[in-house]
C-alpha cells in the first residue's frame, strides 16, 4: 500500500514538473537567468525565439552580445544597479536577433542572493516592439508635419527655446529664417492640392540639403517654412555673414525648376514643370531675446518686407529686446 502511494506521489510530482516545464518554456514572455558575469545560465524557449538563436547556443554566452551595440552601455549600468538592489529593476533595450533583425524589449530584473553563492539575476523579457512603434507614431503625429515629415510648430517652439537658452550660456548668435513661397498658389489653383503637396515635399528636401544637422527646418503651415540656425559665431557681423550664405543657398535651391509628377487614380500620370521662388525674413539673435513668439513675429514681418521689396530676396531685421 505504501509503495502504491509513493508511486502515485512520484507520478503526480512528475506530472507537475512537466506542467511547470511547459508553462516555463511556452510562456508568452522570455525568462532567463544571468550569472554575476552577465552570462546566460538558463533561458526558456520563448526567450531563445525572441533572440532568434537556438537555446543551446545561448547558454554560457554574454547576454550583451545579443543587444544592439548602442544599448550595451545601458545594459551594463542596469546590470550593476540590479545586482545591488533588492527591488525589481526595469529598462528598455533593442535586441539584435540572429537574423540581424531587431526587436525592442523590456527587461524586468531581480537579484537572487543566496548565502555562500554568487548572485544571480532573474530576467523577464517582454517584446515591446509594437508598443514602441505605436508610441513613435504618436510622437510623430504630435511633433512632426504629416506631409513633409519636418518638425511642426510645437517642436519648433521647443527647439527655439533650447537655442535661446544655449545662446545665453555661450554668447553665440543664432538666426531664425521665416520663408514663404512666392509662386505657390497658381500651382495649387490650376492642378489641385495634390500637385501642391508634391512641391511642398520637394521644398522640404531642398531646405534640408542647405543646412547642417544641428539646424532645424520646420513647416510652419501652408507654404511657410522656418529655418533655425544655431551655434553661429560670437561676433555679430561674422554670424550675419554665415547666415547670409545659408539664406543665399536656400534662395538658389528653391528657385530651381520643380518637375512634379502626380499619379491620379485610374488616370494618366500628369507631369508639370513649375518655378517657385521664396521670400525670406531673417532675425539674428543672441542673449537679448526671451520670447519665442516675438522672435517668430519679427522674422515674419521681415519676410513680408522681402515680398514688398520684390520677392525672391532676403530681408534682415534686428531682434527686439523682450523681457
Amino acid at each position: 500500500m505504501q509503495n502504491d502511494n509513493l508511486r502515485q506521489t512520484l507520478l503526480e510530482l512528475e506530472q507537475a514538473r512537466d506542467r511547470y516545464v511547459d508553462f516555463y518554456d511556452l510562456a508568452p514572455v522570455g525568462y532567463l537567468t544571468l550569472n554575476d558575469k552577465g552570462m546566460i545560465s538558463e533561458i526558456n524557449l520563448t526567450g531563445a525565439a525572441m533572440i532568434g538563436v537556438e537555446r543551446h547556443a545561448l547558454l554560457n554566452h554574454r547576454f550583451s552580445q545579443f543587444l544592439n551595440p548602442e544599448y550595451r552601455d545601458r545594459l551594463y549600468r542596469h546590470f550593476l544597479h540590479a545586482l545591488a538592489s533588492d527591488d525589481t529593476q526595469s529598462c528598455e533595450l533593442a535586441l539584435q536577433r540572429g537574423d540581424n533583425s531587431a526587436i525592442n524589449v523590456q527587461l524586468d530584473c531581480i537579484c537572487l542572493n543566496k548565502q555562500g553563492q554568487a548572485p544571480l539575476l532573474r530576467v523577464v523579457l517582454t517584446d515591446i516592439t509594437e508598443r514602441t512603434k505605436s508610441e513613435e507614431a504618436i510622437r510623430k503625429l504630435a511633433f512632426y508635419d504629416t506631409l513633409t515629415q519636418l518638425p511642426n510648430r510645437r517642436l519648433l517652439d521647443d527647439r527655439i527655446e533650447q537655442t535661446m537658452a544655449a545662446c545665453r550660456r555661450s554668447g553665440e548668435y543664432a538666426a531664425l529664417m521665416f520663408l514663404d513661397l512666392d509662386n505657390f498658389k497658381p500651382l495649387n489653383d490650376h492642378y489641385g492640392h495634390g500637385m501642391g503637396d508634391l512641391l511642398l515635399i520637394e521644398v522640404a528636401q531642398r531646405l534640408l540639403s542647405c543646412v547642417r544637422g544641428i539646424d532645424t527646418v520646420a513647416r510652419f503651415g501652408g507654404d511657410e517654412f522656418v529655418v533655425l540656425l544655431r551655434e553661429l559665431d560670437t561676433d555679430e557681423s561674422v554670424s550675419r555673414a554665415q547666415t547670409a550664405l545659408v539664406a543665399d543657398k536656400i534662395l538658389a535651391a528653391l528657385a530651381e525648376p520643380y518637375r512634379l509628377t502626380s499619379h491620379p487614380a485610374d488616370q494618366t500620370n500628369i507631369t508639370v514643370e513649375h518655378r517657385c521662388t521664396s521670400s525670406i525674413g531673417v532675425v539674428l539673435f543672441q542673449d537679448q531675446v526671451h520670447n519665442c513668439e516675438e522672435l517668430i513675429k519679427n522674422a515674419d514681418i521681415a519676410m513680408y518686407q522681402a515680398k514688398h521689396d520684390g520677392r525672391n530676396r532676403i530681408h534682415f531685421v534686428a531682434a527686439r529686446i523682450s523681457r
